[in-house]
């Protein structure tokens, strides 16, 4: 069984991981993984590849040096699945503070504008809109795609505490089931972050944090380790 494994910066952690598992001899034979970072999150929220009606051709300088095109041509090699790190990503809506100034959402609080639930799903949506389209193009060619779940938030991080604690983890899981949603119409599977590595309201542990100083965003090998573990769980079965 062979996997590639492209996306955001969160694959960082799961090359971490995957290199970490194959230098203990914990990988099976039988399983071939390949993590390879796509381009930066920022980077897929405008048109950032073609459909060529069999193909994704990227187009972005950045994705276009690293990938050509996904599903791979021949040439390039074969691969049982597709593992995507980028729609299950929220942090661009809740990490930024400005976004919640004088915003709250779903209800009335200190005198904050309330967002509705239609509005933040259009929001969601659209921000999602390239990489959903990604998947779904996969999806259309009979490539075997599923898609990977980035993070949960970590509570030492200031622009959590600032924004709130309760409101970041409402945002996070209202972003994630809204796409988790649109992936289950379209019969793509997903991995979830497992609950070993967040605590009951939603936040990460910080035993799984970065390791880089100053990085209050992305996660460890530890993390990387357990989350390909998942891959495999639910690719074999």
């Amino acid at each position: 069984m062979k996997i590639y494994i492209t996306g955001d910066s969160h694959t960082a952690a799961l090359k971490l991981g995957l290199d970490e598992l194959m230098l203990t001899n914990e990988m099976h034979p039988a399983h071939s993984v390949e993590v390879a970072m796509l381009a930066g999150a920022n980077s897929f929220s405008s048109p950032y590849f073609k459909d060529m009606g069999e193909f994704a051709e990227f187009r972005t300088r950045k994705s276009s040096k690293r990938i050509r095109r996904l599903p791979f041509s021949d040439e390039d090699g074969h691969y049982d699945y597709y593992g995507i790190c980028e729609p299950l990503h929220a942090s661009r809506l809740w990490r930024f503070r400005s976004n919640w100034v004088n915003h709250h959402p779903f209800t009335r609080k200190d005198g904050l504008a309330p967002v509705s639930e239609s509005l933040l799903r259009h929001v969601i949506l659209r921000e999602q809109a390239y990489n959903l389209q990604l998947v779904e193009l996969l999806k259309r060619v009979h490539a075997k795609v599923f898609v990977i779940e980035a993070p949960k938030p970590y509570r030492h991080r200031e622009s959590v505490q600032q924004t709130g604690f309760g409101e970041v983890s409402y945002i996070d899981n209202f972003y994630k089931n809204i796409i988790r949603g649109r992936l289950q119409e379209n019969d793509i599977p997903f991995i979830n972050v497992p609950s070993v590595c967040y605590d009951a309201e939603g936040f990460m542990y910080d035993e799984f944090k970065s390791e880089r100083q100053g990085d209050s965003l992305h996660a460890n090998k530890s993390f990387g380790k357990i989350m390909i573990k998942e891959i495999i769980r639910l690719l074999d079965s």
